[in-house]
């Protein structure tokens, strides 16, 4: 397990540092011609690439598992006060889900409300309270729907509360508790429904119902996840553009800093549209490269999970797990046509100071319950 430990380490500098790098290339797309702006981001990038690191080294040394529950309640409680103060400092990209210190940082509270659910849910569901298992259970929920309501309704970012939903639905079915069982196996029945709901949202006929019946910001971005072609010049443009660039960067790419849709055709590539930017310029190749540091990042996470014997490093390592499976998924497959584009970032990949503090603080979280586990 010691391998696997050292493995995520090498694997999330090595992310750090290549994620970093693209993202400098990306920005050549939003900063075309102004070499003035294109510095500030050099710094800031490597600002929070740095900090990011030094976070990292800090976790990896605080054993988080080890604090008091009121602490978790006071951080959460923290979360929330930023979570709501996001919604006086304007929208972006139509949401409000940063807060501004001047015009080159921001934060972003949401990111780090998934990090604290993972491990508030290690400290209120692995330890067996006999008739109160469903109390703290119920507890969890609540405090869950609260952000999951906030960050939906308030802050209008529907991408950021789909992962933070999913993680916790997620963690709350690990508990083998008898008292949670009916409430898990109602949980398990919503799956299948989800499942359901699902394939019929994807079904033509649901799609032509759509096309005469609807019209919003978030209806068009499904139908043109459906078939971008019928919406070339509005809706689906961006993603047209996103398969080109799949296309035109081949087995091997056109070269760093040569991709050429970066400039012209995509509202964020350094964010959410960095991937195609990645394969432009590298090609199947380097996406492969990603794909293997993703899978040193995460293989070691699981495999520990499913050795653990202690239910509170099972319920941190499989949300780390989760934190990062679906942020993958949801990216990689609104950029490639898909599933609908949601605006959530490549974890460690993508620009974004708070991302990156957040992703390197969960896989910590996850190495601190590895030596914990399986601590001689």
């Amino acid at each position: 397990m010691l391998i696997g430990y050292r493995i995520i380490t090498v694997a999330a500098i090595l992310t750090v540092v290549l994620g970093s790098l693209m993202v400098v290339s990306a920005e050549m797309g939003n900063g075309a011609g102004d070499t003035q702006y294109l510095t500030k981001m050099i710094i800031r990038q490597s600002a929070y690439a740095l900090i990011g690191m030094i976070v990292y080294a800090l976790f990896l040394w605080i054993p988080v598992y080890r604090f008091r529950t009121y602490l978790f309640w006071g951080a959460y409680l923290a979360v929330l006060a930023g979570l709501i103060a996001c919604r006086f400092f304007g929208q972006t990209n139509g949401a409000y889900a940063w807060i501004r210190f001047g015009p080159l940082f921001t934060i972003q509270p949401s990111e780090f409300a998934k990090v604290l659910m993972i491990a508030l849910a290690g400290k209120l569901l692995s330890v067996d309270r006999g008739e109160k298992n469903l109390d703290c259970f119920k507890t969890y929920a609540w405090a869950a729907a609260i952000y999951c309501g906030i960050i939906l309704v308030v802050q209008r970012d529907l991408g950021s509360a789909v992962v933070l939903f999913v993680i916790c639905y997620c963690m709350m079915l690990i508990p083998g508790h008898k008292e949670l069982r009916k409430a898990q196996a109602i949980m398990f029945v919503g799956i299948l429904i989800a499942i359901v709901g699902v394939a019929v949202v994807m079904s033509p006929p649901f799609t032509a119902f759509l096309k005469k019946h609807a019209d919003s910001y978030m209806v068009a971005r499904f139908l043109a996840a459906a078939d971008p072609f019928l919406y070339q010049y509005d809706n689906g443009y961006h993603l047209i553009m996103s398969l080109v660039s799949f296309a035109n960067g081949g087995l091997t790419g056109l070269g760093y800093g040569n991709s050429i849709h970066k400039y012209m055709n995509f509202p964020n590539p350094d964010n959410d549209f960095i991937l195609p930017v990645i394969v432009e310029e590298t090609g199947i190749l380097g996406f492969v490269l990603f794909l293997i540091l993703y899978g040193c990042l995460l293989i070691p996470i699981m495999n520990a999970s499913f050795r653990t014997e202690r239910l509170s490093s099972k319920i941190v390592l499989l949300g780390v797990f989760t934190y990062f499976t679906v942020h993958f998924i949801l990216n990689i497959g609104g950029v490639s046509g898909l599933i609908p584009l949601t605006g959530v970032p490549l974890l460690m990949v993508s620009s974004g100071g708070s991302s990156l503090l957040a992703s390197l603080i969960a896989l910590a979280l996850a190495q601190n319950e590895m030596k914990r586990s399986f601590r001689k």
